[in-house]
């Protein structure tokens, strides 16, 4: 190989690599109120900065990046409106990305950047482990992105779960770690027979109840307060565990899955998770780039063989995989005999 590809190509490899300007032009006009200001009816690059006590030349042209990328429409001059896609940056969105946007603004690209050292020394390189979630939560501004992110996604997870899982015989259904316990909404709302438990921390409870007054289950929804490394309280049919395994080591893990063991009785829990394959390729983007999130926090991604592991050493069975959509898998546990 003489180290020559075609032009489409050379394009398409600089465009991996300088991808991260865009985290970084969406993640700080959604901070710094851009998305809300136009949202508002402020049209004007002028009239934004001075909203926002901000310099109008920067301000004008963040705008102009915003545009580039489809989200704002230049309108001429120092004129701009929101696009549909750009709308949905708003923070009241009805399938907003306000969270995720400053999410990746921060943790994630604090998380990348430092992911050349967790790749040498195998340990997580940025803040993590259980006393950073509780002072992550104790920081309302920074609590709320976490939480929306998480949010957004489990909105979506939730109702495709609904239509894929068999929920006829269950009554109570927990969602551990669940903070917005946003993925309990679409379960509910295609199954009216089900109630809802979020259980996590204690100081999340009132925002997390908040975040579910606007939704139309909220009368079927419960908040227990608690972490799932001091014990998960027994009483509901099925745990669910969403993008909770990943976040942590195995050890960590064998933890969390013992206290649910615990808890669960003759129930079952649901782990929702991305399953690495066997065999990685192009196709296979959105796990791997995950697992090098989870790198750097001392988490991981895993296959369906340590999935197995990690259950067989805490008293549980793996008792069958259900695909939820192309990328998310539920895996169900039950405690062995």
């Amino acid at each position: 190989m003489d180290g020559t590809i075609d032009r489409e190509e050379r394009h398409r490899l600089i465009d991996m690599i300088t991808a991260a300007w865009k985290t970084k032009v969406i993640g700080e006009a959604v901070g710094l109120g851009l998305i809300e200001a136009l949202a508002a009816g402020r049209h004007d690059s002028a009239a934004i900065a001075q909203s926002l006590g901000a310099d109008e030349d920067g301000v004008m042209r963040l705008l102009r990046a915003l545009a580039v990328l489809g989200l704002v429409t230049h309108e001429g001059s120092d004129r701009f409106s929101l696009t549909p896609l750009g709308d949905c940056l708003r923070k009241d969105a009805p399938d907003s990305l306000y969270g995720m946007s400053g999410h990746w603004n921060e943790r994630m690209w604090n998380s990348f950047a430092n992911l050349g050292v967790s790749v040498m020394s195998g340990e997580p390189s940025v803040p993590s482990g259980p006393d950073h979630f509780v002072q992550q939560q104790a920081d309302p501004a920074r609590a709320d992105v976490f939480n929306r992110a998480m949010a957004e996604g489990s909105l979506r997870v939730g109702r495709a779960l609904a239509r894929a899982y068999d929920f006829s015989d269950v009554k109570t259904v927990r969602d551990v770690g669940g903070g917005y316990g946003a993925l309990l909404v679409g379960l509910l709302e295609a199954h009216p027979h089900l109630r809802g438990e979020i259980f996590d921390l204690a100081t999340l409870g009132d925002a997390a109840l908040k975040w579910q007054d606007g939704q139309p289950v909220r009368d079927r929804i419960a908040y227990l307060g608690g972490s799932f490394f001091d014990a998960v309280p027994p009483g509901a049919d099925l745990l669910l565990l969403k993008f909770i395994l990943h976040d942590w080591n195995d050890a960590r893990c064998r933890t969390i899955l013992s206290n649910c063991r615990d808890a669960i009785g003759d129930g079952r829990i649901l782990i929702i998770e991305r399953i690495v394959p066997d065999r990685v390729g192009p196709g296979d983007e959105d796990v791997i780039r995950g697992d090098l999130i989870m790198l750097s926090v001392g988490g991981k991604e895993r296959t369906e063989a340590e999935y197995r592991a990690l259950l067989s050493a805490t008293g549980l069975d793996m008792t069958g995989i259900t695909q939820i959509d192309d990328r998310y898998a539920a895996i169900e546990a039950r405690r062995v005999g």
